[in-house]
């Protein structure tokens, strides 16, 4: 992409204080473990035959899957020293390496044997470490529980730069300092309390009448980006998620972007995949995956630079305290645009999608088929007409049902006591942590028949699908629910509204509410 000239714009000083996205995303890597050097990665290219026959075997059998992941009793200090868990007790030293090349292949081969269903691949780990409390995937412990999950969401999270429950490749897949790593500590001037309040005062403020405006107007802008909807339109993903790119930047920015920078920032979507993939896979794909998500910040960037929004992100800088500022503003401008990207386009899209193939009777692609049961609600016609009744409910049954996050990473916050495979095991606090909110979402004890989709249940309030219990009389007592939650409902509805509906009342976009809305960027 071209990048917009800032010296016509700014002056000399902002943009030395601006900074260079390039040398935020080539910073030297950080926290890199010593059995993802490159030195492992030519081990494990060398031995891929075996690991591949030895990754068929724990991906397919789950007898092998917990061997890999926490040893067996059968082979004596197994757990110590051959073992994916061992590894990282040891601090994933170089020569356990090859626990990490099979475990690997294990762990792909077990997602393909799942149909790609992350839901339905945390199914299969859970019952093969016997469906107890607890189970080992990555470099931490996974629970599922409604109750433990709620107890994590209610309190402090000790986070570290992790995600999917192993470290996360920082600086270059993942920016450093983003929300997610952010530990929500009680202090109200805490770097997570701070930059998340900035986050909501300067995008998410539901009670800025220019919020609401921009919300409202939404109808009216894709009446005009996209004429003559029909219900096959909900096939088209690539338009969906178009759609929800240019309202995620409309309600933000107030710029209407054109269908190559939304195309562009649908990347946050399409890349999914490659977020989840610790950084020996990443280099044994000789970093392809964090070549493309490098690439999408710096564009993601430049159209940020392209619609003149970096001011946005000079004054959200001067806003937060002394010692939270980023000493060059682009910095902060890619964090929150990581997450706005993320969590709000990625996120919203994936609910937008869940939902399009909800309303058609159709199990969504990347869902776990066998967890999904429509119930009375078994055809398109009377999918559409509950959806019509209440669209809020049926949006938060169908993401109970499929979440766009399935779970989080926290790290446990005080030594305990974990039974793996019927073998207690002690561990620190710090210790990686996953709580797993897809499957909190179907606890028996607390959600009726849960795999039956169902928008009129009484405790349908209840899911922890945003991170926390969205519309529940006690959603302020989580303090890391999802920001973005209303932003997320109010876009998927009016693209949802819109493709049901067909052309509503506006035809043209709003030009009198905001006359510089469509953005031409320096054409």
């Amino acid at each position: 992409m071209e990048r917009k000239p800032l010296m016509k714009r700014m002056e000399p000083a902002q943009i030395e204080s601006w900074g260079s996205i390039d040398d935020v995303v080539d910073a030297p890597l950080i926290d890199v473990a010593p059995d993802a050097s490159w030195l492992s990665v030519i081990g494990m290219w060398l031995c891929c035959p075996c690991n591949l026959i030895q990754g068929c075997f724990g991906g397919c059998i789950q007898w092998f899957f917990v061997c890999f992941s926490v040893g067996t009793c059968c082979i004596p200090l197994s757990y110590d020293f051959c073992s994916a868990a061992g590894s990282v007790v040891l601090g994933r030293p170089i020569w356990m390496a090859w626990t990490w090349w099979r475990y690997t292949f294990a762990g792909l081969t077990a997602l393909l044997a799942n149909g790609m269903s992350r839901l339905a691949l945390f199914m299969w780990e859970w019952r093969a470490f016997g469906s107890a409390a607890y189970w080992w995937h990555g470099e931490g412990v996974w629970c599922w529980s409604y109750a433990k999950c709620d107890e994590i969401l209610r309190g402090v999270q000790f986070r570290k730069s992790a995600f999917g429950c192993v470290r996360a490749c920082i600086p270059d897949l993942f920016a450093t300092s983003i929300l997610i790593f952010l530990t929500n500590h009680r202090d109200p001037l805490c770097e997570w309390a701070n930059i998340r309040d900035a986050l909501h005062k300067f995008f998410l403020d539901r009670d800025n009448a220019q919020y609401q405006v921009r919300v409202n107007a939404l109808p009216a802008w894709l009446a005009s980006d996209w004429p003559n909807p029909k219900l096959d339109d909900l096939n088209d993903k690539a338009r969906l998620q178009r759609s929800v790119c240019k309202c995620v930047f409309y309600v933000m920015f107030g710029k209407w972007i054109d269908d190559a920078d939304a195309t562009t920032l649908t990347g946050w979507r399409t890349n999914a995949t490659f977020f989840i993939l610790p950084r020996l896979v990443q280099r044994f794909i000789f970093n392809y995956g964090i070549n493309k998500v490098k690439q999408l910040r710096k564009d993601t960037i430049a159209i940020v630079v392209k619609y003149e929004q970096e001011q946005v992100f000079f004054k959200m800088n001067d806003s937060l305290r002394s010692q939270w500022q980023r000493l060059k503003v682009v910095k902060l401008a890619d964090e929150i645009m990581y997450v706005i990207g993320f969590a709000g386009m990625g996120g919203t899209a994936a609910a937008v999608e869940s939902c399009a193939s909800f309303l058609q009777a159709k199990i969504p692609s990347e869902s776990a088929a066998n967890a999904i049961n429509f119930g009375e609600y078994n055809t398109p016609e009377k999918m559409r007409n509950k959806y019509l009744e209440d669209p809020v409910k049926y949006i938060k049954e169908t993401c109970r049902l499929d979440p766009p996050v399935t779970s989080a990473t926290a790290t446990l916050t005080q030594y305990q006591e974990v039974e793996l495979a019927g073998t207690t095991r002690e561990y620190p606090n710090g210790l990686l942590n996953q709580y797993t909110l897809s499957m909190a979402n179907r606890d028996k004890d607390v959600f009726a028949n849960p795999e039956v989709f169902n928008p009129d249940r009484p405790e349908l309030s209840k899911a922890l699908t945003w991170n926390g219990a969205f519309g529940a009389t006690d959603e302020g007592d989580y303090p890391r629910i999802c920001p973005g939650r209303w932003l997320s409902m109010d876009i998927t509805k009016a693209i949802l509204n819109h493709a049901l509906q067909g052309p509503g009342s506006f035809a043209t976009a709003p030009a009198d509410l905001e006359a510089d809305s469509r953005g031409q960027g320096c054409c």
